[in-house]
């Protein structure tokens, strides 16, 4: 089997950012790209959805909130779908040999539960987007779980004039 390069990256609107450095990697390198989409397990963040779902739980309506939950699930799961579909379609130039999956939960134990039946794969590409929120990322962690070397992708810093 042919070696990869391991991208994971966080479900979103940006979950595609860095992927241009990990094709280009990956045709210098003639290895082929799995991707790994992590999105959250958890409910929204957002405020009014927070506020929402206890006024229903107070209420005692716990099949309301279930239900707003997976409504928001599959929103989120969607928005995946469509993110790895224009991945896909956006490596069909570069004739690199592809794979996406999607995952949700904590970030280091899916990636260490992902590598664990994939010895092919060398080395393990974080997105830009994974460390916008320091909460949910430790390299540290990372580093201790995962014996594959880790690669970091930053964000390119704005020029001072």
């Amino acid at each position: 089997m042919k070696d990869k390069v391991l991208f994971v990256t966080k479900g979103g609107e940006q979950c595609d950012e860095g992927f241009s450095y990990v094709r280009e990697l990956a045709k210098t390198l003639d290895s082929g790209i799995e991707v790994l989409i992590i999105y959250p397990s958890r409910m929204t963040n957002d405020f009014d959805d927070i506020m929402t779902a206890a006024t229903y739980a107070e209420a005692g309506d716990l099949k309301t909130i279930r239900e707003m939950v997976e409504a928001e699930q599959g929103a989120i799961k969607k928005m995946v779908e469509q993110k790895i579909g224009g991945l896909i379609s956006g490596s069909g130039e570069t004739q690199v040999d592809l794979v996406c999956h999607s995952a949700d939960g904590d970030l280091t134990a899916t990636i260490k539960g992902y590598l664990k039946n994939r010895p092919y794969i060398d080395m393990v590409l974080l997105s830009p987007s994974l460390s916008e929120n320091k909460k949910s990322f430790d390299i540290r962690k990372l580093l201790k779980n995962i014996s594959k070397p880790i690669v970091n992708i930053s964000r390119p810093v704005a020029a001072k004039l």
